[in-house]
């Protein structure tokens, strides 16, 4: 009698007692599913229902693998009863930064909010390639790369090569140069 009662009050409280990985999962799932619906229910033209790959064949894969993973998340067993505590704990630098949001670096993480605010308003003026190559270097300088003769190469070789594939490959235009250049 004393378990039933207990267990009737407890019910509730479940919610609660869920770990984050869960509650994420739980938002996964519903994004997911909500994804997934929208895109099963968007309006195909004429010419594209005899495709190979429709519209919306990638978005229902990827709602199908959000929900697939979400829900293993959600039924596997929890991390916390495993036997040995030592498997649990975090090692290295993680432990200073899960231990209170003071360890935070915030102002990279603004710092790069910004850039991306700023890399999206100057990509249509400056043109993919600059804007694209400068945001990737600052970016880069921001996170802490010192090694500039390796990061202006790269940066400016990830730029090419987004723009080749999107613009010569996939037949999507992009603005490689300036918007000086076009008028």
């Amino acid at each position: 009698m004393r378990e039933e009662v207990s267990s009737r009050f407890l019910i509730p409280f479940l919610f609660i007692m869920l770990s984050i990985n869960r509650w994420i999962a739980l938002g996964m799932l519903a994004f997911s599913s909500c994804y997934g619906y929208l895109a099963l229910t968007y309006r195909i033209l004429p010419f594209e229902q005899f495709l190979a790959m429709k519209p919306n064949t990638l978005p229902i894969g990827l709602a199908v693998a959000g929900m697939i993973c979400s829900a293993v998340l959600l039924v596997m067993p929890d991390s916390q009863s495993s036997s040995s505590s030592e498997e649990n704990k975090v090692i290295g630098s993680d432990q200073k930064y899960l231990e209170s949001p003071e360890n935070y670096e915030w102002g990279k993480g603004i710092g790069l909010l910004i850039l991306a605010v700023i890399y999206a308003l100057s990509l249509r003026q400056a043109g993919f390639l600059i804007a694209t190559s400068l945001f990737l270097s600052i970016g880069g300088l921001m996170l802490g790369e010192r090694k500039v003769w390796i990061l202006l190469p790269v940066s400016c070789l990830a730029s090419f090569l987004v723009w080749y594939l999107v613009d010569e490959v996939l037949s999507i235009f992009m603005r490689p140069w300036p918007m000086i250049f076009y008028q």
